[in-house]
């Protein structure tokens, strides 16, 4: 990404996981990230002072102690998605009756992770905390493009009831039985070869074939939030910053293209914005 005053930058779209074939990055990705100034990454999960970790080991903001705020059962989403949802947060410690108690905005963060990556949680790192781990070894700092809060606390936000309904439904059906290690290795293999629309294409058919009649409207609307209106913040957080340039960007490769795409954003702000081919990527 070259600014209009001449400042480079780089723009990586990274794969939310700690399998080995993403965290093997390519060593133009290595080479740009260890010449940067600074990391941009969507949030940084490192916590600021004690008084934040304190409160997060409280589980502050978690359950839901006014009866007024919304439930998981008031979304009225597909009784099928209970059990999933239920065994889920088994899985990763929590009451079989958790549910009902829990704020939209806990369940739905709780929900973002892939389950696969509990049997590597706190052992191995994902590729963005990787890229996190390498810029911590340079001795590079990190620019978050958002608080790390922001998703719990628009979700617990009344009003914003039917976004809530729109991620936890769509991430409901990621728990559904059927996948495959088939699928899962076809996804590694569209990512690393750079086909990310593809990825996008196929999961939308995936969830909105899950979802009914209504799955194309819950996926725009998860997407319309998780992805479009990111991208906008992200850009507006990392503008200054590109603008003089070192900047090394590692966020979700779903942001990337598209109309909405930060790709086609930068593009809009006055940004050359253009791809550098690596080794083993689609034509």
């Amino acid at each position: 990404m070259t600014a209009p005053g001449g400042g480079v930058s780089h723009l990586w779209g990274t794969m939310h996981s700690s399998h080995r074939s993403v965290l093997d990055l390519p060593a133009t990705v290595r080479e740009a990230l260890a010449s940067a100034d600074r990391l941009g990454l969507e949030i940084d999960p490192t916590f600021p002072d004690r008084e934040s970790h304190d409160a997060y080991m409280r589980g502050d903001d978690v359950y839901r102690r006014d009866g007024s705020v919304t439930a998981y059962r008031d979304l009225e989403l597909p009784e099928r998605f209970e059990e999933h949802l239920v065994t889920r947060l088994r899985a990763l410690g929590w009451s079989p009756d958790a549910l009902p108690e829990l704020k939209l905005g806990t369940l739905a963060e709780l929900l973002l992770y892939d389950p696969c990556e509990d049997f590597s949680a706190g052992v191995l790192p994902s590729q963005d905390s990787y890229l996190q781990t390498l810029a911590h070894i340079g001795g590079i700092p990190v620019l978050p493009l958002e608080d790390s809060d922001r998703l719990s606390a628009k979700l617990n936000t009344p009003g914003n009831e039917d976004l809530a309904r729109a991620i936890i439904g769509t991430y409901a059906v990621y728990l559904m039985p059927g996948a495959t290690p088939e699928a899962r290795a076809t996804a590694l293999a569209l990512y690393r070869t750079g086909q990310v629309g593809l990825m996008m294409a196929w999961d939308e058919a995936q969830v909105t074939a899950a979802l009914g009649n209504e799955g194309p409207a819950l996926y725009a609307r998860m997407t319309e939030y998780l992805v479009d209106e990111r991208n906008e913040d992200f850009v507006n957080a990392a503008r200054d910053a590109l603008r003089e340039g070192g900047v090394f960007i590692g966020v979700g490769n779903f942001h990337l293209p598209g109309e909405n795409g930060m790709i086609e954003l930068l593009r809009a702000e006055g940004f050359d914005v253009t791809r550098i081919p690596l080794p083993g990527e689609a034509p």
